[in-house]
């Protein structure tokens, strides 16, 4: 019976060891799938959904808001200026 026991224990031991392993390694496995994963997912969901919206809007707005706007610039007429001009600026 303690002959039973201890060969229980033993394996147990080896058991735990081979199976922390093993969590350890499936893990890092997990850690990989998910990163690739969620790559792929973020990849489809930008050229669905992101990339068609931004074209729509950057085609079909304006993004400056210059449509409408009147321009405001004033007419002035010029005339020659001298050099006793230049020097009176005021």
């Amino acid at each position: 019976m303690k002959r039973n026991i201890q060969s229980l224990t033993v394996r147990g031991k080896i058991m735990k060891d081979a199976l922390s392993r093993f969590w350890a390694a499936w893990k890092k496995f997990g850690h990989f799938m998910g990163d690739l994963v969620a790559r792929i997912v973020l990849t489809i969901f930008y050229f669905t959904i992101f990339l068609p919206f931004g074209l729509i809007i950057t085609i079909f707005s304006d993004q400056l808001d210059m449509k409408d706007l009147t321009p405001s610039w004033l007419e002035r007429k010029t005339k020659d200026l001298t050099l006793d001009d230049a020097r009176r600026l005021w």
